[in-house]
C-alpha cells in the first residue's frame, strides 16, 4: 500500500530538502550571527561561551530549529503514510500545507523535547561537572591525558554509570514519546498533553515500539554506512580513471559532487520514509485498539487535493533538481579548479621541537629540529609570575611531576623543576628555556612558530611581552606568532605589523576570511586524497592568506611532535 504513493513520498521529501536548505539553513546561519555577534568563537572560550546566557541561547534555539526540521518533515511523510493506508491520495501541495498550519505546534514540540531531555541529563552534566572541576583543581588535562592516574579512572567509572543510567532513562521515555509527532498532527490536543498522549498510546506495547525504534535506527546507520562506502569507492575509481592533474581532478571532482548529493538525498529519503510509515501504521493500530480513530478530515484535506496530474506529480520536482545539481557541480568545478591552480611551497615544523629524543620545549629539542633541517620549530609560551616566558600546560604534572600552575611559580622555582623523565639520557637534566634563549639558538639556523598560550586571565600583557623580546633580538623576519585566542592576534598585529600572525581554529570560525591574519592553522586528514591513512591521526595544518606560508606540522618520519 505505501509503494504505491512512492512518488508522493518520495518527491515530498527532496522538496523537503531543498525547502531546508534553501530557507531552513540561511535563517540558521543568520539567528547564529545575530546571537554570536562575533566573526569567532575562540576555542579557548567556547565552553564559557556555551554555558553563558547567551550561548545556551544559542544553542537552543539552534537545537529548536534543527528538531523542528525534523519533526515537520516526519509529520508531512505521516500525512503521506496514513492516507495511504486509508486509500486515499494526499499530495504533495496538500501535505505541504497542512504542515505550514502545524508549524508552531511543532516549534513548540521541539522546544519542549529539549527541555524534558536536559531534565533527563542535568544529573549527569552535574557529575561530569564535579569530576572536572575536582580534576583540574589538582593537575593540567595534559596530564590526565598521558597516564592512567587513579582519580581519573575512578572518574571515568563514575561517570560512565551516570551515562548508563541516563542513558536507560532517556531511552524508557523517549520511546514512550515517540508518537508525539503523530498525535501533534492527528489530534487537537495541546502540544503540552502530547506527551501523555503518546504515552498512554505506548502503555502495553513498549517492547514493540523499542523495537521498532532499534530497527529504524540500524536501517539509518547501515544506510549511513553504505554511502560512506560508495562515496569512497567513486573516489577511488574516478582518481584510477582520471589520473591526478588539476583538470583531471576538478572534473571528478565535479562528478563526485553529483553522485555524493544523489546518493545523500536518496538515502535520506529512504530513512526518513520508512520511519514514517512504520511508526503512523503503528500509531494508527493502536488508536483503534484503544477506539480512537485518527481522521484525515480534522486536518483539513479537500477532495479536490487528490487530483494532482501524475505527470506534475512525478516530473516537476525531479527536474528542478537534476537543474539544482548541475549548477552546483559546475560551481564546485570552477571552485576546485581555481583552488588546485593555487600551488605553495610546503614548509616543514617540528611541534614544540623536534620531541622524538629531546623534550618539548627545550633547548635540545630545538637543537635537534635544526639538525635535521626543519624550516619551523613551534614552541608554546606564556609567563611565569615574574613575566618569563616559558612553556606548554598551564602546571607541571606532566613533564615534571610538580603539580604547580606556571603563574604561581617564580622562573628560578620553574628552572629548578626537570622536564626530561621520559626524554633520551643525555636530555633527562634539561629545564624549561626562556624565549631569549630560544630565540638565540635559533637565529639563523631555523625560524620558530610562536604559540601564545592563554590559561583563564592569568597572562595579561603575553602579547606585548612577546613582541618586544622578538623585537629586542632584531628577529622579527624570523618569527610568527600564532594562538588559539583571536584578540591577542589583534594586539600582536597592531604593535608589530611586520609580523605574521595565524589563528589555530577547529569548526568555530564562521567567517575565516573576515579574520586579519597571515594564515589560519587547521585541521587536516593525512593519506591519499585527503583521507586519514591507518595509523595516522589528524594534524593541524596551514591554510595562507597571504601567499607566505603553506603548511605547520608537515612532518616526517625524522621529527617528532604533532
Amino acid at each position: 500500500m505505501f509503494w504505491g504513493r512512492r512518488w508522493e513520498f518520495v518527491t515530498y521529501a527532496l522538496l523537503f530538502g531543498l525547502l531546508e536548505g534553501l530557507a531552513f539553513a540561511p535563517f540558521v546561519a543568520l539567528v547564529g550571527e545575530t546571537l554570536v555577534g562575533h566573526p569567532v568563537v575562540d576555542s579557548t572560550k567556547l565552553v564559557a561561551f556555551v554555558l553563558s546566557p547567551r550561548g545556551f541561547l544559542v544553542l537552543f534555539i539552534f537545537a529548536t530549529i534543527a528538531i523542528a526540521i525534523r519533526l515537520v518533515e516526519q509529520a508531512g511523510l505521516s500525512v503521506i503514510a496514513l492516507g495511504a493506508l486509508n486509500g486515499v491520495v494526499i499530495p504533495v501541495r496538500a501535505a505541504l500545507r497542512v504542515m505550514l498550519g502545524k508549524i508552531p505546534r511543532l516549534i513548540g514540540l521541539a522546544a519542549q523535547i529539549i527541555g524534558r531531555g536536559l531534565l533527563i541529563v542535568a544529573p549527569l552534566l552535574a557529575v561530569i561537572g564535579f569530576f572536572a572541576q575536582r580534576l583540574l583543581s589538582r593537575h593540567d588535562m595534559n596530564y590526565y591525558l598521558t597516564g592512567r592516574q587513579p582519580e581519573l579512572i575512578t572518574s571515568i567509572a563514575v561517570v560512565s554509570l551516570a551515562t548508563a543510567i541516563t542513558l536507560a532513562v532517556g531511552g524508557w521515555y523517549f520511546v514512550r514519546w515517540r508518537l508525539v509527532v503523530q498525535v501533534c498532527v492527528f489530534q487537537r490536543c495541546p502540544v503540552s498533553s502530547a506527551f501523555r498522549e503518546s504515552e498512554l498510546l505506548v502503555d502495553g506495547a513498549w517492547w514493540k515500539v523499542a523495537g521498532r525504534y532499534m530497527g529504524v535506527g540500524l536501517l539509518e546507520l547501515a544506510l549511513v554506512g553504505a554511502e560512506f562506502l560508495i562515496g569512497e569507492c567513486c573516489v577511488l575509481s574516478a582518481l584510477a580513471l582520471t589520473g591526478e592533474s588539476a583538470h583531471s581532478v576538478a572534473f571528478s571532482f565535479a562528478v563526485l559532487l553529483l553522485l555524493r548529493v544523489a546518493i545523500a538525498a536518496l538515502i535520506s529519503v529512504i530513512g526518513a520514509t520508512v520511519a514514517a510509515c512504520i511508526f503512523t501504521s503503528f500509531y494508527q493500530k493502536r488508536c483503534r485498539e484503544l477506539q480512537r480513530e485518527p481522521s484525515l478530515s480534522a486536518l483539513g484535506l479537500l477532495a479536490s487535493d487528490s487530483k494532482l496530474a501524475p505527470e506534475e506529480l512525478h516530473w516537476t520536482i525531479p527536474t528542478a533538481l537534476v537543474i539544482g545539481l548541475i549548477v552546483f557541480a559546475i560551481s564546485g568545478t570552477t571552485l576546485a579548479a581555481d583552488a588546485l591552480s593555487d600551488e605553495r611551497r610546503v614548509l616543514i615544523t617540528a611541534h614544540r621541537g623536534n620531541t622524538i629524543r629531546a623534550p618539548e620545549n627545550t633547548l635540545a629539542a630545538i637543537r635537534e629540529a635544526i639538525e635535521v633541517g626543519a624550516d619551523f620549530a613551534e614552541i608554546d609560551v606564556q609567563m611565569s609570575k615574574d613575566d618569563f616566558l616559558v612553556t606548554h600546560d598551564s602546571d607541571f604534572s606532566r613533564l615534571g611531576g610538580v603539580a604547580r600552575r606556571v603563574w604561581d611559580l617564580t622562573y628560578d622555582e620553574i628552572r629548578e623543576i626537570p622536564v626530561g623523565g621520559s626524554a633520551a639520557p643525555q636530555y633527562r637534566d634539561e629545564r624549561i628555556p626562556t624565549l631569549e634563549e630560544v630565540l638565540g639558538i635559533a637565529r639563523d639556523r631555523i625560524k620558530i612558530n610562536i604559540e601564545l598560550k592563554y590559561y583563564g586571565d592569568h597572562q595579561p600583557g603575553l602579547a606585548d611581552k612577546v613582541v618586544k623580546t622578538v623585537r629586542a633580538q632584531q628577529l622579527t623576519n624570523q618569527v610568527i606568532v600564532q594562538s588559539l585566542s583571536y584578540a591577542p592576534l589583534r594586539e600582536v598585529h597592531r604593535l608589530a605589523p611586520e609580523l605574521p600572525v595565524g589563528y589555530i581554529f577547529s569548526v568555530n570560525a564562521r567567517f575565516p576570511k573576515r579574520l586579519n591574519v597571515n594564515f589560519l592553522s587547521v585541521a587536516y586528514q593525512t593519506g591519499e586524497c585527503g583521507t586519514r591513512s591507518r595509523g595516522t591521526s589528524p594534524r593541524p595544518g596551514c591554510v595562507c592568506l597571504d601567499g607566505k606560508f603553506s603548511r605547520r606540522n608537515e612532518t616526517d618520519d625524522r621529527l617528532g611532535g604533532g
